[in-house]
């Protein structure tokens, strides 16, 4: 079996090289074991305080697959928790030991709060997720062991209707705080640590993307962010189902396509959009852009190609200004 040490300098070496040079390493990991101390945060310590003795509190998300990935923190600090105490009172808490903070509350499949602050000029958003587990305490058939495994079982439950396995991924909350941070379990129901090796984005589930189809565009987005590669099974099923896109919501597919726009390389994540025909969903012209064709002797490009090369010239450019 392949330590997780020598499994995480090899992840590590890997991302560091261009896509062309990186190898597939053979894994064999059952249970997989991290230091806490690797998603340690300064901020981790006054949310202890707010969090109480009784709440059971995971890492999960985005937070657990950059800090694998050694990834800088640049402006935005963005850290999901999963929490067995009521997401709002444990946020109202945490800013009154902070003295700070802006609190929003959401509406979903389960009960979410946020506080974003500021400090230093990095804007820090933490999101607690609601995970009910009264039912397992209070069962009086169940001892200690029983109820652990029940909690451990549900918290798979709940990693495995999230949207790509490299985002399913969390640790225990206490084991990521300061000098008492110590070796943890890394809960990965779905793999997510050998795509983060592969360099891999992955459904955890079809299903979960049908739920909430905004997740196809996010995916894309978290490649492009990453440098990383779409699952080829995951690019075809999406050229099959790309018009389910048109069931959500416009302003969150705004917001994703205007985050893709935010990053790098974002003429090569659109030509795969295009090809997966999910952008002609969002943007009808661009089906007849690609029937159009060329316009003319003045374009080197096919209409489509030459819009796509301006947004590329203009992302070297706006390099070079900054």
């Amino acid at each position: 079996m392949l330590g997780i040490e020598k499994l995480l300098e090899k992840l590590l070496h890997r991302q560091n090289l261009p896509k062309d040079q990186r190898e597939e390493l053979d894994l064999e990991i059952d249970t997989k074991y991290v230091h806490g101390l690797l998603f340690y945060n300064t901020y981790f310590e006054p949310l202890s305080k707010a969090l109480g003795k009784d709440t059971v509190c995971l890492i999960v998300g985005g937070w657990i697959r950059d800090r694998l990935l050694n990834r800088s923190i640049k402006d935005r600090v963005d850290v999901d928790f999963i929490v067995t105490s009521p997401p709002l009172e444990i946020v109202k808490r945490f800013r009154q030991v902070l003295g700070k903070g802006d609190i929003f509350q959401f509406e979903k499949e389960k009960d979410v709060a946020t506080i974003v602050f500021y400090e230093d000029g990095i804007r820090y958003r933490f999101d607690f997720s609601y995970m009910d587990i009264s039912d397992i305490m209070s069962n009086p058939q169940m001892d200690f062991y029983d109820k652990e495994r029940a909690i451990i079982d549900r918290i798979e439950k709940d990693l495995l209707t999230r949207d790509f396995t490299v985002n399913a991924m969390a640790i225990v909350f206490d084991d990521a705080l300061g000098l008492g941070a110590s070796q943890t379990v890394l809960f990965d129901p779905s793999g997510g640590l050998e795509d983060l090796q592969k360099g891999l984005i992955r459904p955890v589930s079809y299903e979960n993307i049908q739920k909430d189809p905004v997740r196809i565009l996010r995916g894309y987005r978290i490649a492009q962010q990453l440098d990383f590669d779409i699952d080829r099974d995951f690019e075809k099923w999406v050229k099959k189902n790309h018009t389910i896109i048109k069931n959500s919501p416009s302003e969150r597919v705004r917001d994703e396509i205007l985050k893709i726009f935010e990053g790098e390389n974002t003429e090569d994540i659109l030509e795969k959009l295009i090809s997966a025909k999910v952008f002609g969903s969002v943007v009808p012209y661009v089906e007849e852009m690609v029937e159009m064709g060329k316009t003319g002797q003045i374009h080197r490009f096919p209409l489509l190609q030459h819009s796509l090369k301006i947004v590329g010239y203009m992302e070297e450019f706006l390099k070079k200004k900054s």
